[in-house]
This record gives structure tokens, C-alpha cells and sequence, in this order.
């Protein structure tokens, strides 16, 4: 094979799979697919789409193999067909930051706006800190940081008793366009917390 036909071969593939996670119901399904395997009702829910929707943008992705799907029983669930998907997502996120300003200015409004203090793994190397990872049990157990520990968003209220008020909590969700974390650090501080969330997925140059 000539090496302009290796391009040309090449090239298209990519431009398909680039093709195919190029709509934004998509992207955000299979954000939360590399959260753990899902079944396409909890998707639907989480990405406040119909099933109908949700279970036509799986579906390409699928085509695309971009996820695998396993039945148990009714259900069908989905996960990704490889771990270098989270990886892409995250680049996705750091070059729309770095290039749109669009993206930079929304993001940042919303977080000037949510008034949650953020903290980054270079910072907390010299603090006493307690990380919560703030997802679900489901997600938390497919994979987390090796330090947090899981109390659940959901379940905060009932596991408050596993802080320490001598110590900085540090919550952390799916990342910067979660909203979970910044709801935990809200309650936590008007209780009388030390809380902040963690800011180590899109980072600014002076960070």
C-alpha cells in the first residue's frame, strides 16, 4: 500500500469517528458511559433526553464502536469500548477551554456564579484534607482517586458523620461540567465546613 493511500485511508476513519461524537447529546452520552456501564434508562435520566432519543444516539456510538453493550436479563448496558475515550473526552474539554472563548467565559460565569472556592492537586500538598468523591457508588466503584473516599451527592445529609471539621474537605464529581460537587461544598460550608472542590480537570495556564 502507497503511503497516500494509507492517509487517505486513515484519514477518513478518524474523520468518521471525529463525525460520529460530533453532536452533543452523543458526547455527553458517552461522558457518562466512561463513568461505568449504564443502562440506556439511567442514561436518558441523567442526560434528561427520552429513551427513544438516548437509545438512537447509542446506537451510533455503538456503529462507531465507541461502546460495547451486555444484557442482563431485559436490560442493556452500555460501557466503552476502550480506555482511551475518558482520555479524549478530557482533551476535547482542555481545547475547547484553551481556544473558545465562548466555552472559557461560559464556564467561568457559571463558577464565579455557583461562588464554590476550587483547589488543585499542587495545593493540597501542603494541607490536611479529606476527598470525597461525590457520584454515585456505581461510578465511584468503576474507578476513583486512590485517597477519596464515597459519600454519595444524594446521601450527604446521613454520612456527614464521616467528616472531619478539623480537616479541608475536598469534593470532586464527573468533572468541570458536574454539577454534584459544587452542591456539596455549597451545604458543607453553610454548616460550618471547610469545603471546596477540586480543580484539576480543565486547567487555566496560571494554575
Amino acid at each position: 500500500m502507497k503511503s497516500i493511500h494509507l492517509k487517505e485511508i486513515s484519514f477518513s476513519i478518524i474523520a468518521n469517528i471525529a463525525k460520529g461524537i460530533g453532536h452533543p447529546h452523543r458526547l455527553e452520552l458517552l461522558e457518562l458511559v466512561s463513568q461505568g456501564s449504564k443502562s440506556v434508562e439511567a442514561l436518558a435520566k441523567e442526560a434528561r433526553m427520552s429513551f427513544a432519543n438516548t437509545s438512537q444516539h447509542l446506537q451510533r456510538l455503538k456503529q462507531l464502536k465507541l461502546v460495547t453493550t451486555k444484557r442482563q436479563f431485559t436490560t442493556v448496558y452500555y460501557s466503552i469500548a476502550d480506555a482511551s475515550i475518558p482520555l479524549l473526552i478530557k482533551m476535547l474539554h482542555q481545547t475547547a477551554f484553551n481556544l473558545s472563548a465562548d466555552f472559557k467565559h461560559t464556564l467561568l460565569a457559571y463558577q464565579k456564579e455557583a461562588k464554590v472556592k476550587t483547589i488543585t492537586m499542587d495545593e493540597l500538598a501542603s494541607k490536611d484534607y479529606l476527598m470525597i468523591d461525590v457520584r454515585p457508588t456505581e461510578e465511584y466503584q468503576f474507578g476513583h482517586r486512590a485517597e477519596a473516599i464515597n459519600i454519595p451527592h444524594t446521601k450527604l445529609s446521613s454520612s456527614m458523620n464521616k467528616l472531619d471539621k478539623q480537616k479541608l474537605i475536598v469534593a470532586y464529581c464527573r468533572g468541570e461540567l458536574c454539577s454534584y460537587a459544587d452542591k456539596v461544598v455549597e451545604v458543607l460550608t453553610k454548616v460550618g465546613y471547610n469545603a471546596v472542590r477540586l480543580k484539576d480537570i480543565i486547567m487555566t495556564k496560571s494554575a
